[in-house]
């Protein structure tokens, strides 16, 4: 079967393309630590747990591979119960953003469901979506850096009169200047805009972003969101 061959090396191929890929972050330590673990559990056979990890902490954060496997241990019944309907909306999920290999597995298991399994694959998809689809990802990384360029900084750390203020970013966990965490948060910011106003189809943002108007884009998400077009 396609779904048992393509395991092997969908990590390494997913991999290589997020390091293009504007919608993926670069994993912190943490995560990558995370990765490593829950890929030898798999190998060991520890079925449960390799799940529960792919499904509760890399798949929520847009780890498009974990999200593949989760697809794939509910078609195998690995861990979890086997549910196609299921595994299907989970490919669906993985295959957002367009990989080839992802689409491949996404268009085989679609078509061995019949009519009614379809719609409920549908329904389950528009969930997942709703909760670790990229677009939704992106609004929240949008509205927590709307919040640090809102917010005048103090920073962290003042360690004495006429010193530089100190932040932690919280992704790389490494200090730098309040000025310098200002700047990565401004581009951030604009990328994902851009990113955003891309996948719904609409114009640019190139003037003052405004709380108003995130919450109008989060409702255009929801809406943009609401619809399949992948079968």
């Amino acid at each position: 079967m396609l779904f048992v061959m393509l395991v092997p090396f969908l990590l390494s191929t997913a991999q290589a393309q997020d390091e293009s890929d504007q919608t993926a972050k670069t994993p912190d330590a943490r995560t990558l630590s995370v990765q490593r673990k829950v890929d030898e559990l798999f190998e060991s056979g520890k079925f449960e747990r390799a799940y529960f990890i792919y499904r509760n902490e890399l798949a929520p954060v847009g780890d498009k591979y974990a999200q593949y496997m989760v697809g794939y241990m509910h078609l195998m019944g690995m861990g979890v119960e086997e549910d196609e309907v299921r595994a299907s909306a989970w490919y669906r999920l993985a295959a957002e953003r367009g990989y080839p290999e992802f689409v491949g597995v996404r268009k085989q298991v679609l078509g061995s469901l019949d009519e009614d399994e379809l719609k409920r694959s549908d329904l389950a998809y528009i969930e997942l979506r709703r909760q670790y689809g990229d677009l939704v990802l992106m609004m929240g990384q949008l509205h927590r850096d709307f919040d640090i360029l809102s917010t005048p900084k103090t920073g962290s750390r003042l360690t004495r009169r006429g010193t530089t203020v100190t932040d932690v970013d919280p992704v790389m966990s490494v200090s730098m200047s309040g000025e310098s965490y200002q700047r990565k948060a401004e581009y951030r910011f604009r990328s994902g805009l851009d990113y955003v106003t891309g996948a719904l189809g609409i114009d640019r943002f190139s003037g003052q972003v405004t709380s108003k108007l995130l919450n109008d884009l989060d409702a255009q998400v929801e809406e943009h969101i609401s619809q399949v077009d992948d079968r």
